[in-house]
């Protein structure tokens, strides 16, 4: 009788919050009178050893009379929202059986929510010349994906062009960062002035959702009151 033969079946393994372990089935075509053994190795994919999984290797017995076995992987859980990310289990080196199929696909599946996306306010003081407010974009938690959001400016008591330069763009925040910048340049005016608003709003996010979409400049005037007098009249 000819030897059986060995196959390896794929798994996918979800996220729950937790760390577990991801168990494969390897399985004889047919039933041997011999204790069948092959050598199992999980290396890096797209999955990282040490971060999504750990490494596993070793000797996989199949007794005597038996058609499967199984070899478990660890998973880790992390709290990044990222891409679904594979590594593969290769069997090798087999004894009493060949091998038809000796690669398992490890599928680890995201479960984290993708994070939210926020924007500050900026108080800007006139200081006798032109300058950037910086207003900062913040992600709730990091994730593995680069997020980009769009903004824009529009005017409330602050007008473009006289008090502020009208600026619109996108914002993009790089895979394990949670924050990133952008300038608005505010114009200056020798008038004494009451404090005036700008509004810097989010739209369009990619890989994360807005929990703040609007943050406000205010321009704060450093002029002077100016003074009153009156002359004098000969009539």
């Amino acid at each position: 009788d000819d030897e059986p033969t060995l196959s390896i079946n794929d798994v996918s393994y979800t996220e729950s919050g937790s760390a577990g372990n991801a168990t494969f089935t390897v399985t004889l075509s047919a039933v041997s009178g011999q204790d069948t053994k092959v050598v199992y190795n999980v290396p890096s994919g797209t999955a990282t050893s040490g971060d999504d999984f750990t490494a596993t290797s070793g000797i996989l017995t199949i007794l005597a009379g038996n058609l499967t076995g199984t070899i478990s992987v660890p998973v880790l859980n992390d709290n990044l929202n990222e891409v679904d990310e594979t590594a593969t289990v290769t069997l090798s080196s087999p004894t009493g059986a060949t091998i038809s199929d000796g690669t398992g696909t490890l599928t680890i599946t995201n479960d984290d929510n993708e994070p939210s996306l926020s924007i500050n306010d900026v108080s800007y003081t006139e200081s006798g010349s032109a300058g950037n407010a910086t207003f900062t974009v913040t992600l709730s938690a990091a994730s593995s994906k680069v997020v980009t959001v769009n903004y824009a400016s529009s005017n409330a008591t602050a007008a473009a062009g006289s008090d502020y330069t009208a600026a619109s763009g996108t914002v993009t925040i790089l895979a394990g960062n949670t924050t990133q910048t952008f300038n608005v340049p505010v114009l200056v005016d020798t008038l004494d002035e009451v404090s005036e608003t700008a509004t810097l709003t989010l739209s369009n996010a990619s890989n994360a959702t807005i929990s703040d979409a609007t943050g406000t400049l205010t321009v704060v005037d450093d002029d002077d009151e100016p003074t009153l007098s009156i002359n004098d009249v000969s009539y």
